[in-house]
């Protein structure tokens, strides 16, 4: 008599949520080679992105340039991009240099976090 073994449990696949890329207290225009390549890597991965902009609290054009051109290239590849969180300095300063929207920081310091986009 052979026993049979039970149906095995089929293994669900969690989609996994991206580690974030996290920005510097000061993110100035000395951190952006190195914020450039790992956007660059990223991108080539071709998974989705969560930016965390919490602990910012100085942050120049050269970095929002980066930001900006990862929203942008994110939209027409197809590849979610979403905030962890921004600081009020982050939103403040994307505001100032007219980058709140393609970076979809809410002004009013709403969540973030639900504020995807992909190619529909």
């Amino acid at each position: 008599m052979s026993k049979k073994k039970p149906p095995r449990e089929k293994k669900v696949a969690r989609a996994r949520r991206p580690a974030p890329i996290e920005l510097e207290v000061r993110s100035t225009i000395v951190q952006a080679a190195d914020l450039h390549r790992t956007l660059l890597a990223r991108v080539a991965q071709g998974e989705g992105m969560v930016v965390d902009g919490t602990r910012v609290e100085e942050i120049d054009t050269a970095i929002l340039q980066l930001l900006a051109s990862l929203w942008r290239t994110c939209l027409t590849r197809g590849i979610a991009c979403t905030w962890q969180g921004a600081s009020d300095a982050l939103r403040r300063t994307a505001s100032l240099v007219g980058l709140a929207g393609v970076l979809q920081l809410l002004p009013d310091g709403g969540p973030v976090g639900d504020r995807s986009h992909a190619a529909a």
